[in-house]
């Protein structure tokens, strides 16, 4: 009995490894013909264990089970399995190996998508998903809009999207950048519709487009351009934030979002350049344009104050 077990077990082991290879390809319905396939092996082993095994097997094929059902998304059966082992064992309930496949908030990308994409999309594995990765969104869209609720509204329906098309996700794929992708493809369509719905639009904004290359040829951080705020009081702070928003909505969209990219989300001007068909060498002297234009706004800023004062 325990050889068959075994036998099952190293079986369910090589089909895991050959759907995890798919799911890295991209090719996610070879993925899930593996990980079931592996997962119906795992359980047989489980069943066997119980026939006649010993019971640390059982406990092991139980857990390997429950493993491959989320990678399949299969979360109600994964929870059977996790709840047949605790009743099995109720030590296991807190074994470290145990923790991760308990705790929702602390499933990998690979496990909460793969179950939102189930109909019905499991609603735990969801919010885990949306708790995850909506600070950041936010971020992204109050960086691109230069406007709270603007940037609430576009986070929310970049979320929709992703929703309405949740069964065309990739687990294997690289979640927080697709999410970052439709949310800006969104802001662009926005800023399209403005331009052309004319000064009525909703979401018209004002743009700076003149042409101002940096003379000296050279890329500067934005963060060497503003002082350090650890070292302003926070009245100071505010005061900065609003002139650092003045300055980015005086930004034509295209040059706002290259800054955006480049020193926020971390993209090299390589990456920048493949989504626009530019040369590295052309998003750099867009970055350089961004940040003279940025350095121009926040120095007129400091003189206006100065002069208040």
């Amino acid at each position: 009995m325990t050889d068959r077990v075994e036998r099952l077990m190293s079986q369910a082991a090589s089909l895991g490894s050959w759907g995890a290879v798919a799911r890295q390809q991209g090719e996610e319905v070879a993925a899930d013909a593996h990980f079931r396939k592996a997962f119906g092996l795992a359980l047989e082993a489980a069943n066997q264990a119980t026939d006649g095994g010993s019971h640390p097997t059982r406990l092991d094929a139980l857990q390997v089970a429950a493993r491959f059902a989320l990678d399949c998304g299969e979360v109600i059966e994964a929870r059977r399995l996790m709840d047949e082992a605790f009743s099995a064992e109720a030590s296991t309930k807190f074994a470290e190996e145990w923790v991760q496949l308990r705790d929702v908030m602390a499933w990998p990308d690979t496990w909460l998508i793969a179950a939102v994409r189930r109909d019905p999309p499991d609603v735990q594995a969801l919010d885990a998903l949306a708790n995850r990765y909506w600070k950041s969104l936010f971020g992204r869209c109050r960086l691109l809009t230069v406007n709270h609720q603007k940037a609430s509204d576009l986070a929310q329906e970049a979320w929709c999207r992703v929703l309405r098309s949740r069964h065309a996700l990739k687990p294997g794929g690289n979640f927080p950048a697709y999410l970052t992708t439709i949310a800006t493809n969104l802001w662009r369509d926005w800023y399209r519709s403005a331009r052309r719905a004319g000064p009525m639009a909703d979401h018209r904004l004002e743009s700076l487009d003149a042409a101002n290359p940096n003379e000296d040829g050279e890329s500067v951080a934005l963060v060497d351009r503003i002082p350090v705020l650890k070292a302003l009081s926070p009245e100071d702070q505010s005061l900065l934030a609003l002139d650092i928003d003045k300055a980015l909505e005086q930004l034509t969209p295209q040059l706002r979002e290259v800054l955006v990219a480049r020193f926020i989300t971390g993209e090299s001007c390589a990456e920048i350049g493949q989504r626009y068909g530019r040369t590295e060498q052309s998003i750099s002297g867009w970055v350089r344009q961004a940040l003279r234009e940025m350095k121009l706004q926040l120095e007129g800023a400091s003189r206006g104050a100065a002069a208040k004062a």
